[in-house]
């Protein structure tokens, strides 16, 4: 019988070599025989059937030709010594310049700089590297928490994202309050503009007094009284303040700032102060931080409304900034006012 060796019959079935000794030694070529080191294969032999593969999976660990094949695969990544510049960053990987220089400067990056021209140089580890900073910052890590995660070593991916997921909701919930709040100021803009200085009946909502004092210039009060109150992630100061003015026929008696907060129904049970809530006088007024003319003309036009239509007062008017306008060094304010009837 003529043999061949592993080598020869290799080049005939057009496979390697080591798939062939593999063949041998799992005794699927009927008659091979080995001597010293070489495998000796009859020459009619027919090529095995390898049942290693099948349409769904490819079994590798146990195949030395695959093994070889992903050997050299890796080998084109891990053996890549090629050099870029920065422009070949910002072309291939969509980076700008400044994010790149950002990047270094908090530590992220390192590239090496070219000895005689002192241009960075990026190797394929920092193309590597950027492309994992991008994998981080698209699932929203800041540049210094992905540096963190890249200073701590934590291997606990999970407790990371979950961390991460946690900051994203409240930071969703905090959006949708802002959304809200947008919405109810864009809400009365649009109704002031129709509403402006027009006389209506509406019913002011119960709101709870917590504090009170002077005047919204007394800065030295806001910490005590104001501040100590308020959750300053959430509310602005402005919008927590309502100026309480009293009054009678012969004119306006005195005046305070309250701090207050909207409430669902009085408790009777300790000493709470409450503004006049129920039916009011309702009206929608502008003007300029400094213009002090326009508490009079609302008196006036708030007393002539009140004979023509047979109502009177309870002596006490509510003045709400709802919206700001900022222009120059000054501020055009949008005032709600209800005036509380009897």
């Amino acid at each position: 019988m003529d043999y061949l060796t592993a080598n020869e019959m290799a080049q005939i079935w057009n496979i390697s070599s080591r798939m062939v000794a593999y063949y041998c030694k799992a005794g699927k070529i009927a008659g091979a025989m080995k001597k010293g080191k070489t495998w000796l294969i009859p020459a009619h032999a027919e090529k095995p059937v390898d049942n290693r593969f099948s349409t769904n999976k490819v079994i590798v660990g146990d195949n030395p030709e695959l093994q070889g094949e992903l050997h050299k695969i890796n080998r084109m990544d891990s053996e890549n010594n090629a050099v870029y510049r920065a422009n070949d960053i910002y072309k291939n990987l969509g980076l700008t310049r400044e994010t790149l220089r950002y990047y270094e400067e908090t530590g992220l990056i390192d590239p090496q700089r070219n000895r005689n021209s002192q241009y960075r140089e990026f190797t394929f580890e920092d193309v590597s590297r950027l492309m994992s900073i991008d994998f981080y910052k698209k699932r929203g890590f800041t540049p210094l928490e992905i540096k963190e995660l890249m200073e701590s070593g934590e291997r606990d991916g999970i407790t990371s994202l979950s961390r991460k997921i946690s900051e994203a909701e409240n930071n969703i919930r905090i959006q949708q309050r802002i959304l809200k709040r947008l919405a109810e100021t864009k809400v009365f803009c649009e109704y002031a503009a129709l509403s402006s200085k027009l006389f209506t009946v509406k019913e002011l909502p119960l709101y709870l007094v917590l504090e009170t004092f002077d005047a919204v210039s007394s800065l030295n009060d806001y910490k005590d009284r104001v501040l100590a109150f308020m959750d300053l992630q959430e509310d602005d100061i402005l919008s927590s303040l309502v100026r309480a003015v009293t009054f009678d026929q012969t004119g306006y008696k005195g005046t305070k700032m309250c701090l207050v907060r909207r409430a669902v129904k009085k408790v009777q049970a300790g000493e709470k102060t409450y503004l006049e809530s129920g039916k009011c006088l309702h009206t929608v007024l502008e003007a300029d931080s400094h213009d002090d003319s326009i508490m009079e003309k609302m008196f006036f036009a708030a007393y002539g409304w009140a004979e023509e239509h047979k109502e009177s007062f309870k002596g006490v008017v509510y003045i709400f900034i709802r919206f700001v306008e900022l222009s120059g060094h000054t501020e055009r304010n949008f005032y709600e006012v209800f005036i509380p009837l009897k």
